[in-house]
């Protein structure tokens, strides 16, 4: 599994995270997750990515890993709250180890 970030171009947020499963050399899938919310706000200044954190829970079955996408953030006010989980397609998503 790869796990990385900090791509240093400014880009709409889903253009700054990315899932894909290729090949290694021996025929193997490697899952492969790109996360950087750093210029989420479409700038460089502002929040830092506003506190987005990928949560990684470790299924019991050992192959199944549940990715969420969340601010603590924006969890932290009643005015903001709705908006501390990210929902669409590539912010919540099951890896699965093969």
């Amino acid at each position: 599994m790869v796990i990385c970030g900090h791509e240093c171009e400014i880009a709409d947020y889903k253009d700054n995270v990315s899932f894909r499963t290729d090949k290694n050399s021996t025929g193997k899938n490697v899952a492969q997750m790109m996360f950087n919310a750093q210029t989420a706000d479409g700038q460089w200044h502002g929040n830092g990515g506003d506190c987005w954190l990928r949560i990684m829970e470790f299924m019991p079955d050992g192959r199944t890993i549940k990715i969420k996408t969340f601010s603590p953030l924006f969890a932290l006010s009643p005015l903001t709250s709705e908006k501390a989980w990210r929902t669409d397609s590539y912010d919540q998503f099951d890896i699965t180890i093969e």
